[in-house]
């Protein structure tokens, strides 16, 4: 997939936006995907199901700072899991563009996308992603890892 030229966040060649739209392109079975962190901790909250959470190479010397901060351009993934040895159903995201995109949420973008990753269900700047992640506005809008 090639996005068009002008829309590229912040040089990732893999998310494209442009305002009304935001596209990221995943690694297709049998490419190299940029080398995830991964975390084993079941989800918590509305997600009550088992996952992995994901972080792009610019996103992942965050999690070592206390409180948690972005830089632009990062972007987490969480997995959902039905069942502990299940396919994702569903993929959430948030994708940090610069504060001006998203004033109440310091530029994060929330979206839903299926779990093969070939569709955005939802896609929100505010609304019950922004209602949940606000309790961890001192964190950058992001829960930390090891959270219980």
């Amino acid at each position: 997939m090639t996005f068009p030229q002008g829309t590229v966040l912040d040089g990732l060649s893999n998310v494209a936006t442009n305002g009304a739209t935001t596209r990221i392109r995943f690694p297709r079975p049998g490419e190299v995907a940029p080398s995830p962190a991964r975390s084993s901790q079941p989800n918590e909250g509305h997600l009550t199901t088992l996952g992995f959470s994901y972080v792009n190479e610019t996103g992942r010397e965050a999690f070592r700072q206390q409180p948690l901060a972005f830089p632009v351009g990062s972007i987490l993934v969480r997995e959902r899991l039905l069942t502990p040895t299940s396919k994702p159903d569903r993929l959430v995201v948030m994708i940090k563009h610069n504060p001006e995109f998203n004033p109440k949420a310091d530029g994060w973008e929330f979206l839903t996308i299926t779990g093969d990753a070939t569709k955005v269900i939802k896609r929100e700047k505010e609304g019950n992603c922004l209602g949940c992640h606000a309790s961890a506005a001192n964190n950058d809008f992001v829960f930390p890892l090891n959270q219980k």
